[in-house]
């Protein structure tokens, strides 16, 4: 069976981690370049720097612009309480994120679309210069759910405010986005820029299924 990149980054994620907690990567080595993993494992570069991308996340290792990726924790773990709750969180989130995206394509008005427009270009731009993504990632989920005009659903993601923050820290990207990852981005906003809502339901299950795979890539 071909394995997505997916699948792939996952693997690849697992295998680095298990190596670096056998301490054939001790804490402050320099894991070799995204070049020579990619030769390494037989695979793309963007699926090599997604796989760096969860370990970072995990603060199993720190990236440095220009100088590469550095060891600096061999003994992450997360509780199984609270992987289970992510997996609960993240569901939560598609299921308030695609009713959203619904409401959205009958209800926003030029300035809501303008106001997604604008998140997400403030995400691309941030994504294309290497900066970290958190915040406007977040700010781009609200701005959807906002576009809906359901004080509900807007009361229902704003109680969330935390849980969501932290389902975006232990995410496939992190605290940087990459452009594979920007792109499904891009399909959630043209959602309610463009009206392609059909396209925005397949991208936001696209996203959250994702997200689903890294975090139980996560429970071993």
């Amino acid at each position: 069976m071909v394995e997505n990149s997916a699948t792939q980054r996952s693997r690849i994620a697992d295998e680095l981690l298990r190596t670096i907690r056998d301490g054939g990567y001790p804490v402050g080595a320099k894991l070799p370049s995204e070049r020579q993993l990619a030769e390494q494992f037989s695979v793309s570069r963007p699926v090599i720097r997604e796989a760096l991308g969860m370990l970072s996340t995990l603060d199993v290792i720190e990236i440095q612009m220009g100088r590469g990726a550095f060891v600096t924790n061999a003994d992450v773990e997360i509780e199984q309480t609270q992987k289970f709750g992510l997996l609960d969180i993240v569901d939560t989130r598609e299921v308030i994120e695609a009713g959203a995206l619904r409401l959205a394509s009958q209800r926003a008005d030029e300035q809501d679309r303008q106001k997604v427009a604008a998140a997400f270009e403030a995400l691309e731009e941030a994504v294309l210069t290497g900066r970290e993504t958190t915040e406007l990632d977040i700010a781009l989920h609200l701005s959807i759910v906002e576009a809906a005009r359901s004080g509900m659903l807007l009361k229902l993601w704003s109680d969330m405010t935390s849980e969501i923050a932290q389902t975006v820290r232990i995410s496939p990207h992190g605290k940087a986005m990459s452009k594979e990852i920007l792109e499904d981005h891009r399909r959630l906003a043209a959602g309610i820029t463009s009206g392609n809502v059909d396209e925005a339901l397949h991208a936001c299950s696209d996203l959250y299924n994702d997200h689903r795979q890294f975090l139980r890539s996560l429970l071993g």
